[in-house]
């Protein structure tokens, strides 16, 4: 009995970082995109893209979380993607992961010592998208697997539809 509750202890406490309660939702009012950031990364402006959302900035300005959520650009969710994912390589991304299905895309790429992870899920009976971008150093690679898998998790439609 005793080993049975080290060994909870310790699957616990090893995971319990990854879902604590230093990560807070973010829910856009408008388009109900939400998703979990961790504590220490801040509001930062807008996000560069088409949509309505937030840019988020870690305390050590070294990586960047955007979130936003919007109609769907083109009516078919596919279509945007494979156009996102070309807009990512004429802006020099090498992509290096790509998984998708007819609701969700994640898509992650590296260029010039950084490294990206995106992903987007269609809502509202695909007229809107969720989605989530991830930045950040690819020297840092080991730091980010926790929050890359959180925030690919936690992206979802909370609110209602625009």
């Amino acid at each position: 009995m005793i080993r049975l509750c080290a060994c909870l202890v310790l699957i616990f406490g090893c995971a319990s970082p990854l879902w604590a309660s230093d990560w807070h939702r973010y829910v856009n009012p408008r388009f109900g995109t939400a998703v979990d950031i961790p504590a220490d990364y801040r509001a930062d402006g807008a996000p560069a893209v088409a949509g309505d959302g937030k840019l988020f900035r870690a305390g050590n300005g070294r990586s960047t979380i955007a979130v936003w959520g919007g109609p769907s650009q083109m009516g078919d969710f596919m279509g945007e993607i494979r156009s996102r994912i070309s807009g990512d390589e004429a802006q020099g991304w090498t992509i290096t992961y790509r998984s998708e299905t007819p609701d969700w895309a994640a898509w992650g790429g590296t260029r010039g010592g950084h490294i990206f992870y995106a992903k987007a899920i269609s809502t509202c009976d695909g007229r809107q998208t969720a989605n989530v971008r991830l930045d950040y150093p690819a020297m840092d690679v080991p730091n980010f697997d926790a929050i890359v898998n959180r925030l690919g998790q936690s992206l979802a439609q909370d609110g209602g539809c625009f």
